[in-house]
């Protein structure tokens, strides 16, 4: 379809529509729960710039890996954003996709909300509705480059003529899922301003989605956005601080700012309170790492040492260990199955940038500043930089197991100080070796990786008997000792 065809579903006048200017409140659902059960995380795959192209170009394997980080690190709450142009561009895909991600979440225990509309950042282009469209790469330096609002400045100034389009987006997604278990809430809208506009959409997405029956309480964000009169429960953003912690049947569904909060912070304060979900899991192609300060204006030139917002890097490493401590508790810590991860800044395992803890050996890392490494902010450079990995795994039975590395450059595998992959090619390729094990016994599993150039890329998986070929997981925390 023409990107001028496309562009007609936003804008083209029906003359039948007539305005709606009515904006007074719906009467809530009459709901009552407890959200202190919540510990969530904004969710947008670290590859992605925005939650346009996390939909657009949904990938299932991001997906599942990153959902696992969350779950390790003890997420049970995932807060994910929609976007009415990928609706419009491909609705069959995008309820096919729903539910892939909604199977795949609870798969690892976590429930999910969905954000339907959005008043922050960026204007969608037109051009974002045809087939090939490529979305632009992160701004270095510029917090939230790419974030797009959602439905755009186009459908609400022709808000008569869009308004069944618009109705058909919620609805289609709710009536899928109307008594799914797997939705804690619905969120009408993120910081939804005062515009009559807004206030108009807010007031008919609530009652759209309560139109189909469903028992899902619906949210928008309040305490100083206009969200509270639209609300089946007060949903709010706590920033910059610990003045704040709402009640029970309340929900901080924004917080995590470094400049004046913690998530150790975050954890303490919320705790025994109310829930609270934090922005966000990845540290990745958004640029929230970076500060609301740091913009189009005034970019930041170097790397920042402390992400502003995020938890966690791409290869499943986090920031702070200190963080997934305090989230997972000291006992739930000590029994996480992580491996003990080592960074360093050359390719001869010399220099020491950073010891860390990751659930997995699986990425692609790419080759844009910033996110072209494993953390750039522990020093560690995009080129010439090695790491070393160590854990322990349960063969379930005696028998030959095969492992696998995915990777560029030099890669070696030892179990049990045995060595059984050595990959010294500089080119991407996959290589094996086989080791027999005995069942039910911990095997010690170190693995060295050193990458000089083009793309960092690393996937570690094994097989054997009555295990298909899988990604090597541990089963304790290696960095306990």
């Amino acid at each position: 379809m023409a990107v001028a065809a496309l562009v007609s579903l936003l804008s083209a006048p029906v003359i039948t529509a007539q305005p709606v200017t009515n904006t007074d409140p719906p009467a809530p659902l009459k709901y009552e729960a407890d959200w202190r059960w919540v510990k969530g995380a904004v969710f947008v795959p670290t590859k992605y710039v925005n939650e346009a192209q996390q939909w657009d170009e949904y990938d299932p394997a991001i997906n599942d890996r990153e959902l696992h980080y969350a779950s390790v690190y003890g997420f049970n709450c995932v807060r994910v954003y929609l976007h009415y142009f990928i609706y419009l561009k491909k609705k069959d895909a995008l309820l096919k996709d729903i539910e892939d991600f909604l199977t795949r979440a609870d798969k690892y225990g976590i429930q999910t909300e969905f954000v339907f509309f959005d008043d922050c950042w960026n204007q969608p282009e037109a051009a974002m509705l045809s087939p090939d469209y490529k979305y632009p790469p992160p701004i270095f330096g510029v917090h939230n480059s790419r974030w797009l609002v959602s439905p755009g400045e186009e459908a609400r100034k022709h808000y008569a003529e869009n308004r069944d389009r618009l109705k058909a987006y919620v609805q289609d997604i709710v009536n899928a899922h109307k008594e799914d278990k797997r939705i804690a809430f619905w969120e009408t809208c993120n910081e939804p301003n005062n515009s009559a506009e807004t206030k108009q959409l807010l007031k008919d997405s609530y009652a759209w989605i309560h139109e189909t029956g469903t028992k899902i309480p619906a949210t928008a964000t309040g305490r100083g956005f206009s969200g509270d009169a639209y609300s089946d429960f007060k949903s709010w953003h706590e920033y910059g601080n610990y003045s704040y912690t709402g009640a029970p049947d309340s929900l901080c569904t924004e917080c995590l700012d470094r400049i004046g909060q913690t998530v150790p912070g975050i954890v303490e304060h919320f705790k025994d309170k109310t829930g609270f979900i934090v922005w966000e899991l990845g540290i990745g192609r958004d640029n929230c790492r970076f500060t609301w300060d740091e913009n189009r204006g005034h970019p930041r030139k170097d790397e920042t040492p402390k992400p502003h917002h995020g938890l966690v890097y791409p290869d499943g490493h986090p920031w702070s260990v200190d963080d997934v401590k305090a989230l997972l508790g000291a006992e739930g810590f000590a029994n996480a199955p992580l491996f003990a991860v080592e960074y360093y800044k050359d390719a001869n395992f010399a220099e020491l940038a950073k010891k860390s803890v990751a659930p997995m050996i699986d990425f692609d890392l790419g080759t844009e500043r910033g996110t072209g490494s494993p953390d750039a902010s522990a020093g560690v450079p995009q080129e010439n930089f090695s790491v070393r990995w160590a854990g322990t795994i349960r063969p379930p039975a005696d028998g030959t197991y095969t492992f696998y590395v995915d990777g560029d450059n030099q890669v070696k595998l030892y179990v049990n100080s045995q060595l059984v992959v050595s990959k010294q090619t500089p080119e991407r390729k996959e290589m094996s070796g086989k080791l027999t094990l005995a069942g039910a016994q911990p095997a010690e599993v170190r693995i060295q990786y050193v990458h000089v150039t083009v793309e960092p890329s690393l996937h570690v998986a094994w097989s054997g008997p009555g295990l298909d070929r899988q990604i090597l997981l541990p089963i304790k925390n290696a960095s306990v000792r």
